[in-house]
């Protein structure tokens, strides 16, 4: 390579993460969303079918419906009874599990490339034909129940809990996603009846395969086989409108009393994920908090040593969400020193851009994280459905690129406007939540 070629290649800038494979996305008669990506790099399929059905659709008094569903479509249908799903899925080698969020209720398979359909027929019959034996709904009440108080119980569930509730107050974003007991005992069969007729539904549905599927035309034939049995959506059920969350000034506290050692959680408002102050805010989370390089790890954690870990996260979410500040202190560490590190972090990135080599740092952490986080295809095909979900194909990949484009004082700009002292009265506010060490008898 000559010189002239070496300057023009060292000029060029990297290529941006890409989400692996060929996507196609079809919508089929009965209003199934159905998104194949292909992407043979191991013999496996993926599969995850996507309910728009989460928190912020659940009725008034039933906080926890979803989540409570979600076990119970493990529970029995009419092909495949209690129990059946997942000794078919381990007698085929494979593997499954669902997650609830506030937003979507999300159920995934994985199948060696040769057997992956079952999986579909499996998705189709306890989508149309799900049992909901009463039996059955008692003996999981009682599992989740137990859920409950293991997250009461532990120090940073509890204390992420009531900041989230204080932060966002009546918007669902604030609700546990497992809801209360009293919410858990007030639903009963009928109620998870009528809930899993509203939103299980084809047209509320996206279901994305991916993987080694061959040729896209008969993976298709192959879904539209298995689905035909479920009657078409009506319609789609509307989704209601969420209350926004409080505006407040200044910052609300928190203070519990649990555990051994000191835990802090600071959130702060911040904007939906569509919003064009993402990604810049983004690459301000990651200057603060992301990786042993960044601002808080640097001070907190290796120079004066007074937290185990210190980060920063950011809520990717279709509605205005929270930018956070986690960090868990050494014993015998005083809090008032973690805070006011932090606090005066959050407002030096507010008063002064990061340096071009600051910047560079941290977009390239996140470039890895993407790169590193997708490597499995089952990830592969949860970015997808997530995009397809909450937003529109591609939408990852697009904020991905829109990171290239941040520049220094960007970054400063939105620390500015969301970060920037939200301690003084009239700045902006959030939520500082501590949960500190049991006194000791006599202290």
């Amino acid at each position: 390579m000559t010189l002239a070629a070496a300057g023009e290649a060292a000029a060029t800038p990297p290529a941006l993460p890409r989400l692996p494979g060929e996507l196609t996305v079809e919508r089929l008669a009965s209003g199934l969303t159905v998104a194949l990506l292909v992407n043979p790099q191991a013999p496996v399929v993926s599969t995850a079918l996507w309910y728009r059905a989460g928190t912020r659709d659940e009725p008034a008094g039933h906080g926890g419906i979803a989540h409570f569903l979600e076990h119970m479509m493990f529970k029995g249908s009419a092909r495949f009874g209690l129990g059946e799903v997942d000794r078919r899925t381990q007698a085929l080698g494979g593997a499954n599990n669902a997650f609830t969020g506030h937003d979507a209720t999300v159920y995934y398979f994985q199948f060696a490339a040769d057997r992956w359909q079952a999986a579909l027929e499996m998705e189709a019959d306890r989508m149309a034909g799900l049992l909901l034996d009463p039996e059955q709904v008692e003996s999981e009440r009682r599992v989740i129940l137990e859920e409950i108080a293991m997250y009461e119980d532990d120090p940073w569930d509890a204390l992420t809990q009531r900041v989230e509730a204080e932060l966002y107050g009546p918007h669902p974003y604030g609700r546990p996603v497992l809801g209360t007991a009293a919410e858990l005992l007030a639903t009963g069969t009928e109620e998870l009846r009528a809930f899993h007729r509203r939103v299980y539904t084809p047209g509320n549905a996206v279901l994305v395969v991916a993987g080694d599927l061959g040729e896209p035309a008969r993976a298709l034939e192959a879904v539209e086989r298995a689905f035909a049995p479920v009657p078409p959506s009506a319609a789609t059920p509307e989704r209601p409108t969420a209350p926004a969350r409080p505006a407040r000034s200044g910052l609300a506290r928190i203070e519990r009393r649990k555990g051994e050692v000191g835990r802090m959680f600071l959130a702060l408002p911040a904007p939906a994920a569509d919003h064009p102050d993402f990604a810049p805010l983004r690459l301000a989370a990651a200057v603060l908090g992301v990786g042993r390089s960044s601002r808080l790890y640097r001070e907190l954690v290796d120079e004066a040593q007074r937290c185990a870990w210190a980060g920063t996260g950011l809520a990717d979410a279709p509605d205005p969400g929270a930018f956070a500040v986690t960090a868990e202190l050494v014993s015998g560490t005083e809090p008032s020193l973690v805070e006011e590190a932090v606090l005066r972090q959050l407002g030096e990135l507010a008063a002064s851009a990061p340096s071009e080599a600051e910047l560079e740092r941290a977009r390239e952490v996140l470039f890895a994280d993407w790169t590193f986080g997708h490597e499995r295809i089952s990830q592969q095909g949860l970015t997808a459905g997530s995009d397809l979900t909450l937003f529109r194909p591609g939408w990852s990949e697009d904020q991905v690129g829109r990171l290239a484009e941040v520049g220094a004082e960007d970054v400063r700009r939105v620390a500015e406007r969301y970060l920037g002292q939200p301690a003084a009265d009239g700045a902006g506010g959030g939520v500082l939540g501590w949960s500190l060490p049991n006194r000791m008898a006599g202290a």
